[in-house]
């Protein structure tokens, strides 16, 4: 390779003479799809004692830097020269222009080539050479993304190179937010072009942190399917705040360690400012996304928090704080002394209702037991009674 670059430079240098009689301006590299074409804008600016030869239609070639050593030699043969590309100047060389064009490119031809113009007693090679890429896939699209504002119309572009003319890329954007895409083609300041497609469309809310695609679609004649290239992008939509709350769901004691959290939807995120309200008196307690304090009777009150950004203002509903008169802790004390006292008087509720219930019953059976046994006494003694009736009888009888 060391070889070869030195006698690229001894053959230049050899033509130095020459040189200072024509200067050409080319842009120093290039990049282009395998299966397309590669526009080589050119201009050149040769001396007024010269000027006559570009009126005799010179030939014009674009020499590799592989195959330097082969030109103008035996072994240039047919099979070296196939695998030089397509070459066509498309530039009107009368006037100074000699803009080129190269077909059929394949990523075997990325090289640096020298321009050369060859004329009856005249001939040289550009010192400079223009380096050629030739890839197999797309140059990712370039997107510009100003600043979005909601409600604000503006424009997104999206920008890829067209190196072959004749063959734009078809640019596209997906989705569209429901906006206008238009699409243009510049020259660039080196003399090559690009396409660009501009998406106007008014930036809402629901656009924020939306995934948007710029896609470039090549069609080329290598074979049936397109060429693909695309440029995701997120989204920042800036906007004033929104939904601003106060976090905070716990009760208040006495003594308490308390948080108070701001949250809003803004972008830019918010500055957090925070207020109390009490006797009719506002007081501003600092700025803040968290306040934190040990409960007091001083911090019953109300709290409001105002989220601001550069696009407006937007204050929290109001949050009443009232710290009870204990602490949580003695609160807790009082109700389980309660609880318990509760717990015992039901307990000798119980007990009281059941033995009611027992003594009514050892009463009535002992009662049951005494008209039994009276009973049974006077059943005894009427027994005895008749006997001696009947006795008496006998012996009357007798």
């Amino acid at each position: 390779m060391f070889a070869a670059d030195l006698l690229v430079f001894v053959s230049i240098l050899s033509a130095a003479c020459c040189q200072s009689a024509l200067e050409v301006s080319i842009p120093k590299s290039l990049n282009t799809t395998s299966g397309s074409c590669l526009l080589i804008p050119c201009l050149l600016n040769i001396s007024k004692e010269r000027e006559n030869i570009l009126e005799s239609s010179p030939e014009v070639t674009w020499r590799r830097g592989s195959l330097w050593s082969l030109y103008d030699t035996d072994g240039f043969t047919i099979d070296q020269r196939q695998k030089e590309p397509v070459m066509e100047v498309v530039g009107d060389l009368r006037k100074k222009n000699c803009t080129s064009v190269m077909r059929n490119l394949t990523s075997l031809h990325s090289d640096r080539y020298f321009f050369r113009i060859q004329a009856e007693n005249f001939q040289v090679t550009e010192t400079n050479a223009v380096h050629i890429n030739v890839s197999d896939s797309l140059a990712e699209p370039a997107v510009t993304v100003p600043v979005l504002r909601e409600g604000e119309e503006v424009n997104l572009t999206c920008t890829v190179p067209a190196p072959c003319p004749s063959h734009p890329p078809n640019v596209i954007w997906d989705p569209t937010l429901g906006g206008n895409v238009t699409q243009r083609t510049q020259m660039n300041a080196d003399g090559t072009q690009s396409v660009s497609a501009i998406l106007n469309f008014i930036p809402l809310l629901h656009h924020h942190e939306l995934k948007v695609n710029c896609v470039s679609i090549q069609n080329l004649h290598r074979d049936d399917r397109p060429l693909l290239s695309h440029k995701m992008v997120i989204l920042s939509v800036e906007y004033p705040p929104k939904e601003t709350w106060i976090s905070f769901t716990d009760l208040v004691w006495l003594g308490d360690n308390v948080t108070l959290t701001c949250q809003s939807k803004a972008n830019p995120p918010a500055v957090h400012r925070w207020f109390m309200k009490r006797a009719g008196l506002e007081e501003e307690l600092g700025i803040s996304h968290v306040i934190s304090f040990t409960a007091s009777r001083d911090n019953t009150g109300e709290y409001i928090c105002e989220a601001q950004n550069l696009y407006g203002a937007m204050n929290s509903t109001n949050l009443q704080i009232t710290v009870l008169g204990m602490s949580f802790t003695a609160f807790l004390s009082i109700l389980g002394v309660f609880l318990l006292f509760k717990f015992a008087l039901v307990a000798i509720l119980i007990s009281m209702t059941y033995r009611r219930c027992k003594e009514p019953i050892r009463s009535e059976t002992s009662q049951d037991q005494n008209i039994c046994i009276s009973v049974s006494a006077k059943c005894s003694e009427k027994r005895a009674a008749s006997v001696k009736a009947m006795r008496k009888r006998g012996q009357l009888h007798h």
